[in-house]
């Protein structure tokens, strides 16, 4: 008899601890089972061997690894939302991404709207 996966498993992968820990902390308490790796490849790889409902992803780290990234993660999971957070001054380039992204999160930004984005995306 197969196990049915109940909590939903979020991947955060950022460069800002900080960050990533705030994010983690407030989803973690929400119920969710969140899973942070602070090396890109490290995520990429965590990605492909991990059940993963949703991945958050740091929108702060410099442009070409940021865009390398989202697209990775769209081939190795389609159909897993991508939520990056922390979007400063990029407006063309989300919009260039906008194929691989599900949702932008601007600064500034409260946990209230990292929770809205998370549920909107994962319901």
């Amino acid at each position: 008899m197969k196990m049915l996966r109940k909590t939903k498993s979020i991947l955060i992968a950022a460069q800002d601890l900080r960050l990533a820990g705030l994010i983690e902390e407030y989803l973690s308490t929400s119920g969710y089972d969140v899973l942070c790796e602070f090396n890109l490849d490290a995520a990429l790889e965590r990605l492909m061997r991990t059940a993963i409902d949703l991945v958050i992803v740091d929108g702060e780290m410099p442009r070409r690894v940021f865009k390398n990234f989202v697209e990775t993660a769209a081939k190795v999971r389609p159909g897993v939302p991508v939520i990056a957070v922390g979007l400063s001054d990029r407006e063309e380039e989300t919009r260039s991404l906008s194929n691989f992204v599900k949702a932008f999160v601007e600064k500034p930004f409260g946990i209230s709207d990292i929770s809205n984005v998370v549920n909107a995306n994962l319901n």
